[in-house]
């Protein structure tokens, strides 16, 4: 199997970079519809440049389209994936369930893949991603290598192994949402983890090392690299359309060299310049991640880049601040003093006679202005080193070349570039020679000739008579030529362009289940009997008995569960068994809403649905029955893999804390207070939203619209709160 290095590219100069630097494959988005929405991104004119640019040099080239979408963006996104098609890209990354199903009914042709926002994490959900029509599946993050290896999938699997980590699972996080009204799910997260917290027990702080609780260290495998190149995964997926070019340059060439040298039995080595230019770019601290069992994930102590050290501070005046350097630095080189936070760049810089240089050497002392009022002596971290940036693609294509020269018959050539093999005929009658015949070696050499083209002559392969004529400038106008047509012919290839028409789904016959309540206490549950609330939903196994909902977790690896009542919480539970679904599928849309329905019956809309567009999936279904609406409730907005408990109370111990009656909550900078729930099976950690999503005032709205079925999930409320609720909401309006 011949592994890939997938490389992000948010801009051009970072696409260059990557293809100078040996990816196999990049991945970018639009001006829409991709899951970075502050990146740069691409034109849909500067997609179809880069298609050319990729498939000219032999990289393939992916589009992230991988964000929710609501039903009034259908007909524009449909189109912009109907043009991307015609581009020629060689697929899509796409997160939203109808979407996928709607494009690979209609674009059949156009290969597809699972982003990792959706939940990609055992054996049953790649099971339901084949049925979608998925190729490849970008599994969760959360998942270690040995585990990926032993899914059986036809399905090519894709691991991320370098850059930024989510905390939660990704496609699962609804903090960024819930609290600034920027979705993680629609590209736009506000990295509420990388937010400074203050962890509460009960209500006594917890003393911590840093504020940054939530903030993962950055995926690095090098140190791994081998058992990656021993696994079956198909693709190597680095993280960082948010990156600079130099980023994307230094992190693609590293990892390329790693595969080269593994491919040619060399021994696995980064070269300690390439390395100190990737820590200097950027680092929070590294980790193996989960992908290969590595428990310490956390910096807590910073959210930012680190860099790297580069000297220290020995003397601080109000004008000037003395440096010893550890490593050379550069003129406009970016760094910052590790104590104090502060930075600057390197615009000035003295040597001990005041004079302004470009730049010193290591043991060497500088001198810079004391413009950001530093006041003691502290470490120098380089933060922006300086990093060529390539203008041009100058990897070269190597191909081979065959000339056939007979008298008096016409002068072929051929090329070929191992994919694409072009003749070419020439209109040129071959001559014997009179007085100066046409050697081997001049062919050869003309033909080498190749200029700037993208082409490198790797071979060259002659069937010729001897004392033959063929004049220069006709062999170098047939060079040129066949060259044009090769280039040509690399640009432009791409799968047939194939469209169909969406074949609108059948109603599906469902019975409205009305008022559904999840309870936490058994206070809660009596409640609910007393008011005889036919759905009543727990995933606490304490609280379960017949005729209750099991709500399953999230992050299960395998389902064991044979409760008769189950609430599927990701796609692999609702393919299993076959039941009503959750708001964690994130049904944004009526072609989600339509697919699911031949899963389950019943189905709670994502919580990032407004009213609008829950009417505008209610006017298009014809499903209205399968609506669940998320009424009242503190939402969950993550959950991690990371138990936060464990780490910072327990000190990774093996821990007990989650049996006992402690409360745990994050207290952010405005001082709301988040509960966290731990998980005493999985080990994970799920943070509730401070606030309560209500949409009570609106019930007789949705119950005019047709809506006959609603949520409510309680947290804190007593018997008397809970009974007021569920009257409140059965209430005729």
């Amino acid at each position: 199997m011949k592994h890939k290095l997938l490389v992000p590219v948010g801009d051009f100069p970072s696409l260059i970079m990557a293809i100078n630097n040996g990816a196999d494959e990049v991945y970018l988005g639009g001006k829409k519809f991709g899951a970075r929405a502050y990146a740069s991104n691409f034109t849909i004119e500067e997609i179809e440049n880069a298609t050319k640019l990729c498939h000219l040099y032999g990289v393939k080239i992916y589009i992230t389209v991988n964000t929710l979408v609501y039903d009034k963006e259908i007909d524009e996104v449909v189109a912009y994936i109907d043009k991307l098609h015609q581009i020629g890209v060689d697929a899509l990354i796409m997160q939203d369930v109808g979407l996928i199903n709607l494009t690979h009914q209609m674009f059949p042709n156009l290969e597809i893949h699972a982003s990792t926002q959706m939940h990609n994490h055992n054996e049953d959900s790649l099971a339901f991603l084949e049925k979608l029509g998925v190729k490849r599946v970008v599994f969760a993050r959360e998942l270690p290598l040995d585990y990926i290896n032993n899914i059986k999938t036809n399905l090519e699997k894709e691991v991320f192994i370098h850059g930024s980590l989510c905390i939660s699972y990704s496609g699962q996080c609804l903090f960024s949402s819930a609290i600034l009204g920027r979705s993680g799910n629609r590209g736009e997260c506000a990295g509420m983890c990388r937010l400074p917290y203050k962890l509460y027990e009960n209500e006594k702080l917890v003393n911590t090392e840093g504020d940054y609780l939530l903030s993962p260290k950055d995926l690095c495998s090098i140190s791994n690299f081998k058992k990656l190149m021993e696994s079956n995964v198909v693709s190597f997926k680095i993280e960082g359309r948010m990156k600079s070019p130099a980023y994307v340059g230094i992190v693609t060439k590293i990892y390329k060299t790693l595969m080269n040298q593994y491919e040619n039995g060399e021994e696995l080595k980064v070269n300690s310049e390439d390395l100190f230019l990737l820590n200097a770019i950027f680092n929070r601290e590294y980790t193996s991640g989960h992908l290969f069992n590595d428990n310490n994930i956390m910096n807590i102590k910073a959210p930012n880049n680190l860099g790297i050290s580069v000297g220290v501070v020995t003397e601080v005046t109000k004008k000037k601040i003395k440096i010893k350097l550890t490593h050379s630095l550069k003129q406009f080189e970016g760094i910052r003093f590790k104590n104090s936070n502060k930075g600057l760049i390197l615009n000035f810089i003295y040597d001990e006679h005041n004079n302004l240089i470009k730049g010193s050497e290591k043991d060497k002392y500088i001198y810079l202005d004391n413009t950001i009022n530093l006041l003691e002596k502290d470490e120098v971290m380089l933060t922006l080193p300086l990093v060529k940036i390539d203008e041009e693609v100058t990897k070269k294509i190597p191909i081979s070349v065959f000339i056939e020269a007979k008298i008096n018959a016409y002068l072929k050539l051929k090329v070929s570039d191992n994919i694409h093999t072009l003749d070419l005929t020439t209109d040129y009658l071959v001559q014997e020679s009179i007085n100066s015949p046409t050697t081997k070696e001049r062919i050869i050499t003309i033909l080498n000739k190749v200029g700037n083209t993208p082409f490198t002559i790797q071979k060259v392969d002659l069937n010729i008579d001897d004392n033959i004529f063929i004049p220069v400038g006709k062999l170098n106008e047939f060079r040129r030529n066949i060259l044009d047509k090769l280039q040509d012919a690399r640009m432009n290839s791409k799968v047939v362009y194939e469209k169909h028409h969406y074949q609108i789904p059948n109603k599906k016959e469902t019975k409205p289940v009305g008022l559904s309540v999840l309870v936490r206490t058994k206070e809660q549950l009596q409640a609910c009997f007393k008011k005889n609330v036919e759905n009543i939903i727990v995933f606490n196994k304490n609280l379960m008995s017949d005729n209750l909902i099991y709500r399953i977790p999230r992050d299960n690896l395998k389902y064991q569960d044979n409760y008769p009542n189950i609430l599927a919480t990701d796609l692999a539970s609702l393919d299993k068994y076959r039941t009503r679904g959750d708001y964690f599928l994130n049904i944004t849309n009526h072609y989600t809403l339509d697919y699911l329905t031949n899963y389950g019956n019943i189905f709670c809309l994502s919580p990032e649905c407004t009213i609008e567009n829950i009417k505008d999936i209610v006017n298009n279904t014809s499903n209205k029955e399968a609506i669940e609406v998320y009424l009242y409730g503190n939402i969950e907005l993550m959950i991690m893999k990371y138990c936060l408990v464990n780490e910072l109370v327990n000190k990774n111990k093996l821990c007990s804390l989650c049996t006992k009656n402690n409360n745990y909550y994050l207290k952010d900078r405005n001082n709301a207070l988040y509960k966290i729930e731990t998980n005493i099976i999985n080990h994970s950690n799920t943070i509730l939203n401070t606030n309560k999503t209500n949409y009570l005032d609106k019930l007789a709205v949705l119950k005019e619209m047709g809506i006959k079925n609603f949520r409510i999930e309680l947290l804190d409320e007593d018997y008397n709160e809970t009974i007021k609720l569920i009257e409140r909401v059965n209430k005729d309006e």
